[in-house]
């Protein structure tokens, strides 16, 4: 097993608009796989990112507490995401938005990189999935929300991309992973032994080269873990 481990405060921390928003940053700066960035966003007081542009790149923010509101010059309206929520958008050929988040929020913000060259001949689209376009459901011993994946509400143009929310028991769990994926995997809360690596809230695990994994849940827990490919078949921005 190949793994990866960064702490909270080993990864970018941040904060925005005199503290009104922070942000811990598991990839920012070294990327890997179409993963091109990911913060995790906290709200202390209502904080506002004004007007910026986007070309070519996609983008899926998770709301899990709080809500979030949202303009951009594809749908011109000011559209609020409470939480449970995701938004997806595809920048393609250029748009431009804003967000405002409410106070006590959190999110996750998760840019891919789905192809530029492609990507640049499509026109912008956008699109939020309320929260109740997901749903629990129980699998074995876990239970899990599918946000994003061939089955799940939400397919990306990125390849390869699955995103899945887990709330595991005390106790020992497996996962069947595919070896041609990175499974990238983020504490919510709890606390968690993976290959004796003790992992806490705010933790983010990269995960690579072996068909399954075991969890051992020192508490009752909640992850999030995001599969993206190991190759693609483009040349990646990253490279270029």
């Amino acid at each position: 097993m190949n793994i990866k481990i960064k702490t909270r405060e080993q990864q970018h921390n941040a904060d925005l608009f005199g503290g009104r928003l922070h942000e811990n940053k598991p990839i920012s700066g070294r990327v890997y796989s179409n993963l091109l960035y990911w913060a995790h966003v906290e709200a202390p007081d209502n904080g506002e990112f004004g007007m910026h542009p986007h070309e070519n790149i996609e983008i899926l923010t998770f709301i899990f507490e709080g809500g979030l509101e949202h303009f951009d010059t594809a749908t011109k309206v000011w559209t609020p995401l409470p939480a449970g929520g995701v938004q997806h958008i595809q920048a393609g050929s250029g748009l431009q938005h804003a967000e405002k988040y409410k106070k006590g929020s959190r999110a996750f913000q998760i840019w891919l990189d789905p192809d530029f060259e492609k990507a640049s001949q499509k026109d912008p689209y956008y699109k939020d999935f309320q929260h109740d376009s997901f749903s629990w459901k129980k699998e074995g011993n876990l239970e899990v929300k599918a946000y994003v994946g061939k089955t799940a509400p939400i397919q990306t143009d990125a390849p390869g991309i699955s995103a899945n929310r887990y709330k595991i028991q005390k106790g020992s769990h497996s996962f069947e992973l595919e070896t041609g994926s990175f499974y990238s995997l983020y504490v919510l809360d709890g606390s968690v032994l993976i290959e004796s690596n003790e992992i806490t809230t705010d933790s983010f695990v990269r995960i690579s080269g072996v068909n399954s994994m075991n969890i051992e849940a020192l508490e009752n827990s909640d992850l999030f873990i995001l599969q993206s490919p190991v190759k693609v078949d483009y040349k990646l921005v990253s490279e270029q």
